[in-house]
């Protein structure tokens, strides 16, 4: 997860899950975690800058999301990924033309460092899939 690199908070891929014994399917739901999203290296604008904490929306859609299956008691196992990460400027931070690895081996080379969702997206896919879930939903 390279977008954390210039945080000094690390990023995270967390696991959260809700298995029922007698679970009907297995689904997994990946969310999109960016604490705080300056754009990094390649920054954003001043104005509007205060709104990118909102950036973990998806993040806590999917931990919301298990917690209410488990409440529920729903049928089915549901495992969410939280894609967590702070994409800031530093000395430590991932630069355009940097070429990263992302997990499963794929190499990926970043062109604007504001693009920073996909990028931990691609981690949370990747293990979400090693778990054969009949379902993936991002």
């Amino acid at each position: 997860m390279g977008v954390g690199q210039g945080s000094a908070r690390p990023p995270r891929l967390v696991k959260v899950a809700y298995a029922p014994s007698r679970a009907t399917g297995h689904v997994a739901l990946v969310g999109k975690g960016i604490t705080f999203d300056s754009g990094g290296i390649s920054i954003k604008p001043a104005a509007g800058m205060e709104a990118m904490k909102s950036d973990m929306a998806g993040a806590a859609a999917v931990l919301h999301t298990v917690v209410a299956a488990a409440q529920l008691g729903l049928p089915v196992a549901v495992t969410g990924w939280l894609c967590l990460a702070e994409n800031m400027p530093s000395g430590t931070a991932q630069r355009p033309s940097d070429v990263i690895t992302i997990r499963g081996g794929k190499t990926v080379e970043v062109l604007n460092t504001d693009a920073e969702g996909r990028l931990v997206m691609a981690d949370g896919l990747v293990a979400a899939v090693e778990e054969k879930p009949d379902l993936v939903v991002d």
